[in-house]
């Protein structure tokens, strides 16, 4: 018995020699916060004090189109954001719409009644930021416009052409056309 005792007193001061000594490491703590932002800034589309806006087109003749691509009539529209949260200090607007290109520039006639117009859709251009073309797919541009938080005093305005054109090689034909894009406002 005296031998098991040995043995096992051996083992146990064995096993104590090998193993090391485990310490308590020194803990800490992150914090997360943030605030959420309710009704950033409101939206005013073409003075409609809403965020729904039209644009009306003067009429136009097929003879008005020389090509693809070729505009017919234009028309001045903006967006306006105010009264915008003070945290605000940038932000971008994307399009997106049901185009008739793989570019997402040209909007298509959505109209399809009888007698409606074929050959044609709208493209929008930027007067902000020069004269670039309006991507309808969703994709947020590389630059930010800033915001001006004196409210509806100065509001952050985004100015746009809308551009009737042709839609290949034929000319428009003669009757009723409507498209729509939606916008997204990006807060930074």
């Amino acid at each position: 018995m005296n031998k098991k005792l040995l043995s096992l007193f051996a083992s146990g001061t064995f096993l104590a020699a090998v193993s090391t000594s485990v310490f308590a490491v020194d803990t800490g703590i992150v914090n997360f916060n943030g605030k959420i932002v309710a009704d950033t800034c409101e939206i005013n589309v073409n003075d409609s004090s809403s965020t729904t806006g039209t644009v009306t087109f003067a009429d136009t003749y097929p003879a008005d189109y020389t090509g693809d691509g070729t505009i017919g009539t234009s028309k001045d529209f903006k967006i306006e954001l105010l009264k915008c949260d003070p945290l605000v200090t940038k932000l971008n607007l994307t399009f997106s719409g049901t185009t008739t290109d793989t570019g997402s520039l040209r909007l298509e006639n959505s109209e399809t009644a009888a007698g409606s117009a074929t050959n044609v859709g709208i493209t929008v251009t930027n007067k902000n930021g020069g004269t670039s073309s309006v991507k309808f797919d969703g994709s947020v541009p590389d630059e930010s416009t800033d915001v001006d938080n004196a409210g509806d005093v100065n509001p952050t305005i985004f100015n746009y052409t809308a551009n009737v054109i042709q839609i290949g090689n034929n000319p428009p034909t003669a009757g009723k056309y409507a498209s729509s894009a939606t916008f997204e406002v990006f807060y930074r």
